[in-house]
């Protein structure tokens, strides 16, 4: 037993001393990694003062140096327009500008012939300036600490005259790539700074120019050693114009790097610490590229630090960090033997397998230790922090996955919940569907309230959803008033619109807050797919939000995704997007087509036609905007304002003693698939306080194809209530005469190919006469619509036809035109 006891000691020993120099380690290595960082981050910080200071310096010169040029440039630019051109006035004022600019190598001039005082004949080989042609060419260079005047050479070859061909032929500033330049038998490699002399009129006169001389400025780089580094000047052609580690690199093409990174991708990440390969320096270095501006060119200060050089402290501290590590570990060593020889063997390995499990997740075993004495109460702590880490870890995985406000999973939880299923193929293979849900113009609402009270109305809003849709699904909250309904299991497509309209239905009750009551409704897209997996999860919630985008059109409805919603051409797209707004920027606007007793001759009534004036399109045909409210499902509200507009309208008129009209209005197919159509009408006739009989309703034959039953139904019920019916466009779509028989209609209404060439065509006469009269021993009166020649109008009386509609009497017109045109039939 002793020396079992011995050899799990040496075991514990060994490994509480590798846990403490592996903590000990870590932290040392977090430090390192700090100093490593902080390593870089101070030779980056030398690179970019060295580079800041370098580039700031240049600037200051280069730029001193061209106010300078320019004031001369005007100056003698003075002298040629005032007639005072004076060469050795010129030629002063020149060498005081050397003088006075210790960084340049020299200033030049060089003027067309006869451009300067027009005397060239007179100054061949005059003075020390002047070369055989007399042209005002001088060049006053600094040598050693002499100011001397040359004359200019070559400045008219192309190549060595560049300095002058160049502003010759741009008429701009120049800033000229390195060239070697003869001075007096020395060739020295220059750079220029040239700028164009030009009249009143734009003409060439001649150029004035500083050189810079190259080897002072590669002497200056030199002296940059940034922490061993070195720096070099890129011209904008590309070019060396100093290299501080390889002079004869000077007005040579920049060296490629290694790595394949062009200068053009480095110029793109200027005044950014880059680490690259280097064409003269082994492993990686630190580059920063100053740019420095010259007018409408640049240059580049390019400083480079070899990485190495930067990590010199860090690779101290690694060295210093590994001898204190032995130490440590030596020293914790020895007191985990001193310490370990106290240590009762079987609790340790209570806690060693305690811990264990507690390492890998399982937080519920619990250190079971009775000895009345410290291990009893460390093992009491030891269970309460595992206790407090379960709760902490079920409180962290709830607010990760949940929406704080309602208690509902959010958009985290919905992907959590979709993952979970994938892994244990929960329903795949069968259908599931999406419903995402947006609370209808919810932020106005929270808007004008505390966001306090519109916490409560959300929380009211989540518990209506999971009340309504019970153990059929799961509710989740996406965000702000964004709810999302996942059903699992769907068999049929009418149940789950039905789940939708009693979601609609839910939210639409009203509720009631400190004396308030709030009426919002909501918004649905629908989104069915086949399988439930993780791929058509995500895509259910982007296909429910582009049919939640058509469904917002409308409002308090639901819209089942389909592709071609996705394929709205760009007018259509606005047109679509304009509905709503135009409804409520009152842009929509109703003319009235007249109808026409044939018997008395007198307007009986008007059909309520819609139109659109649209700000940006003009007046916009309904052709155009039906489909696409049809199509959204606006018809719904639009048909509404057109019904109540109408009534408004026929109000009107009676106030100004006209009582005997009816108004006709188109009713559409989604109109009449709505659940209250009837009691919607109803309360429209009510509010407006018109007659029933004065207004007609118009439906077409498609409303039959779906659902017969329930729409004869609907019409019995709007019979009873009093309004007229007609079926219109007869003729056009799905007719059968068995419609006839069985429907409550007052007026069949022929479209107006019926009467297209019905003066000249028997047939359609006889056909037209038939449907008269199987109309009248149906007891409905017949309306003709189309009619626009007085033949085909004498046909139409001929054959007993009651009532005429169309442009023989008068195009749709506005409320007001009508009632003039109404006083003047009677008249």
């Amino acid at each position: 037993m002793k020396t079992m006891r011995v050899g799990i000691a040496h075991k514990l020993i060994f490994t509480l001393g590798a846990l403490m120099i592996l903590s000990f380690t870590l932290l040392a290595s977090i430090q390192l990694m700090k100093l490593y960082d902080v390593s870089l981050r101070q030779g980056e910080l030398v690179a970019q003062n060295q580079s800041n200071a370098y580039t700031s310096k240049m600037l200051i010169n280069i730029n001193d140096a061209l106010i300078r040029l320019e004031s001369l440039q005007q100056s003698l630019q003075q002298m040629k327009r005032h007639n005072l051109a004076d060469r050795s006035e010129a030629v002063r004022l020149i060498e005081n500008f050397v003088q006075e600019q210790p960084y340049l190598l020299g200033v030049f001039t060089v003027w067309e012939p006869n451009a300067f005082d027009n005397q060239d004949g007179n100054f061949r080989n005059k003075s020390s300036y002047d070369d055989d042609t007399g042209r005002f060419v001088p060049y006053i260079v600094r040598q050693g600490d002499k100011i001397v005047a040359y004359p200019n050479k070559n400045y008219e070859q192309n190549g060595e005259g560049d300095y002058y061909q160049i502003p010759k032929r741009t008429k701009k500033f120049a800033l000229m790539e390195p060239y070697y330049y003869d001075i007096n038998g020395e060739r020295i490699l220059i750079s220029s700074l040239v700028y164009p002399i030009l009249d009143n009129q734009g003409n060439f006169l001649g150029v004035i120019g500083a050189d810079i001389s190259l080897d002072m400025v590669q002497q200056e780089v030199e002296k940059i050693r940034p922490m061993g580094g070195y720096a070099t000047m890129i011209t904008a052609g590309d070019s060396y114009l100093a290299n501080g580690l390889d002079r004869s690199l000077v007005s040579k093409p920049y060296l490629p790097l290694p790595d394949g990174k062009s200068l053009e991708e480095l110029k793109k990440q200027a005044m950014t610490i880059m680490y690259t390969s280097d064409p003269s320096v082994d492993g990686t270095v630190m580059r920063l590229l100053n740019p420095i501006h010259i007018k409408d060119q640049t240059w580049y200060f390019e400083t480079i630090i070899p990485k190495g050089n930067m990590l010199k402290d860090y690779y101290k501290g690694l060295s210093n960090t590994i001898i204190i590590s032995l130490v440590a570990f030596i020293f914790t060593t020895m007191l985990m033997i001193l310490l370990i020889r106290k240590i009762v063997l079987q609790n340790i390995r209570k806690v060693v397998h305690v811990s264990s499990a507690l390492v890998e997740g399982d937080t519920n075993q619990k250190l079971d230790i009775d000895t009345k004495d410290e291990f009893e109460f460390m093992a009491q702590q030891f269970n309460r922090m595992i206790d407090h880490r379960k709760a902490s870890e079920e409180l962290i995985e709830f607010q990760a996955t949940h929406d704080l406000l309602t208690g509902l999973p959010n958009r985290y939880g919905y992907t959590r919940h979709i993952e979970q299923i994938h892994t244990i193929q929960y329903m795949n293979n069968k259908q599931a569907a999406l419903l995402y849900i947006d609370l209808d113009r919810f932020k106005v609402i929270n808007d004008t309230l505390d966001y306090a009270m519109g916490d409560q109305l959300l929380k009211q809003f989540a518990d209506r959803l999971i009340q309504t849709v019970g153990s059929n699904g799961q509710v989740f909250r996406f965000g702000g008033d964004e709810f999302v309904v996942l059903l699992n299991d769907v068999n049929n497509m009418n149940l789950l619109l039905l789940v939708a309209d009693d979601i609609l239905f839910a939210i639409a009750e009203p509720i009631q807050l400190n004396d308030r009551l709030f009426y919002i409704t909501a918004s649905i897209g629908i989104s069915l797919q086949h399988e439930l997996t993780e791929e058509t999860g995500d895509r259910m919630v982007k296909e429910a939000d582009t049919a939640l985008f058509v469904a917002k059109k409308q409002r308090n409805t639901s819209r089942l995704y389909s592709p071609s919603m996705k394929d709205v051409s760009k007018r259509e797209q606005e047109l679509e997007n304009g509905l709503f707004p135009a409804l409520e920027g009152e842009q929509f606007v109703l003319y009235y087509q007249p109808k026409v007793d044939l018997k008395s001759g007198q307007i009986y009534g008007a059909e309520a036609l819609i139109r659109w004036r649209h700000p940006e399109f003009g007046m916009i045909s309904p052709l155009d905007f039906i489909p696409l409210a049809e199509k959204t499902g606006f018809i719904i509200p639009l048909g509404e304002w057109v019904l109540r507009t109408a009534c408004r309208q026929i109000k009107t008129w009676e106030q100004q003693g006209v009582t005997a009209l009816t108004v006709s209005v188109n009713m559409s197919m989604l109109q009449f698939q709505q659940k209250h159509i009837v009691e919607t009408i109803q309360s429209i006739i009510s509010e407006t306080a018109v007659r029933p009989e004065q207004i007609e309703l118009e439906l077409t034959e498609t409303i039959f194809m779906d659902n017969p039953d329930h729409t004869l139904k609907i019409l019995r019920e709007l019979q009873q209530l009093g309004v007229r019916l007609s079926l219109d466009d007869f003729g056009t779509g799905y007719s059968s005469l068995s419609y006839l028989q069985n429907i409550p209609l007052h007026y069949l209404k022929l479209d107006k190919s019926f009467i297209h060439d019905i003066v000249t065509d028997f047939k359609k006469q006889m056909i037209f006469k038939s449907l008269v009269v199987i109309a009248h021993n149906l007891n409905m009166k017949v309306v003709t619509e189309g009619v626009e020649t007085d033949e085909e109008l004498q046909i139409i009386r001929q054959h007993k036809c009651d009532l005429v509609q169309g442009y023989i009497y008068s195009p749709p017109i506005t409320a007001e035109c009508f009632i003039e045109l109404y006083h003047k039939h009677v008249s």
